[in-house]
């Protein structure tokens, strides 16, 4: 029986994926995300500032915090605080998000607060699925997930152009061999 050789790899011939060249998501996607973002700010803000608008337009209602009370200003300024977060989020972390297809794997990241990169060897794919939801119809985006063996390694690649993604899953079919 002939003993596996596990040869030591000289890291400083790796690339640094730092400095791969990432194809960027779509800036639909980024139109969409902002969207969401702001249509759920303004339904917050009408949760949280609904007292006040009862007293505007019902001036009579008896609502449970008295005349002078500032109590909504603490779910007012959470909320402002969050919305910060997450827009902050949403304006730097989406130039980073984009993905790189190399020989024997391919590789996803993104995020600014929390930055993420996950790379998936080819032979670890189980199988690819490629949705569009009636929302991401309208933007003309797909999705990408990506599932893998043992289910801890899935990834989602989101934000894709219809024809970008449809050459991508082809690309990925060919080099799982699921195509």
């Amino acid at each position: 029986m002939e003993v596996p050789v596990n040869r030591e790899i000289d890291l400083s011939q790796v690339p640094v994926l730092g400095e791969l060249a990432f194809t960027p998501v779509s800036e639909r996607y980024r139109a969409l995300r902002l969207l969401t973002w702001t249509l759920i700010q303004l339904l917050l803000a009408l949760a949280v500032f609904s007292p006040l608008i009862i007293r505007m337009f019902w001036p009579d209602v008896e609502l449970p915090v008295g005349e002078g009370s500032r109590y909504w200003l603490i779910p007012a300024g959470v909320q402002g605080v969050l919305a910060l977060f997450w827009l902050t989020e949403e304006l730097l972390g989406f130039p980073r998000r984009g993905y790189v297809v190399r020989d024997r794997d391919i590789t996803y990241r993104s995020g600014w607060f929390s930055r993420s990169t996950v790379t998936v060897p080819y032979a670890q794919i189980q199988h690819l699925e490629l949705t569009q939801g009636v929302v991401s119809r309208l933007f003309h985006l797909k999705h990408l997930k990506l599932y893998t063996a043992g289910g801890s390694g899935n990834l989602r690649i989101a934000g894709l152009d219809e024809e970008g993604a449809e050459v991508l899953r082809a690309v990925l079919d060919t080099r799982t061999g699921k195509g």
